[in-house]
């Protein structure tokens, strides 16, 4: 289960949700930051990521073409010893019709995320886990778990095969 908020909005207006809750200057704040981040080399990324309110633990390797929220960048938490590879997606908000709904990511501590992985709103990466390139992730991932395919898949690699 994901843990997301819900705003219900008219239909056809659900990807202006986010006015309820951030104003127009915050999130344009966030925009700039976050593609200058995407543009930057090595570890300079975090500089902007931060700014816009990520926490980012010890040890982050955060690739070029990154994109994380600019809604609500305040709900990404990502632990020590995380690899984010190129164009991953990041994303704590997403809609529909008539609804906006957002919620938090946290990615525990030794997860590696491929590149061009998509994470969505509400869910929690665990320890050592890994989210293989372009894996969408839609539901909470166990520690020590590997998360593939479509559907979506889990394999916990620590234990042994009988």
């Amino acid at each position: 289960m994901r843990n997301i908020t819900i705003l219900k909005t008219k239909a056809g207006e659900s990807s202006l949700g986010w006015k309820k809750k951030k104003s127009t200057l915050s999130v344009t704040k966030n925009w700039i930051f976050a593609w200058l981040a995407t543009k930057m080399p090595g570890n300079a990324n975090q500089f902007f990521y931060k700014k816009m309110g990520v926490t980012i633990g010890k040890n982050v390797q955060i690739m070029p073409g990154v994109r994380m929220e600019i809604f609500f960048p305040e709900l990404i938490k990502i632990s020590d010893n995380v690899v984010i590879g190129q164009e991953a997606f990041i994303a704590c908000h997403e809609f529909n019709v008539s609804e906006f709904r957002f919620g938090p990511i946290t990615i525990g501590k030794n997860v590696l995320i491929g590149a061009r992985a998509f994470i969505l709103p509400g869910v929690t990466i665990g320890d050592n886990a890994i989210v293989p390139a372009n894996t969408t992730i839609y539901k909470s991932v166990k520690e020590n778990n590997i998360a593939y395919g479509s559907p979506l898949q889990f394999k916990d690699f620590t234990k042994k095969k009988k």
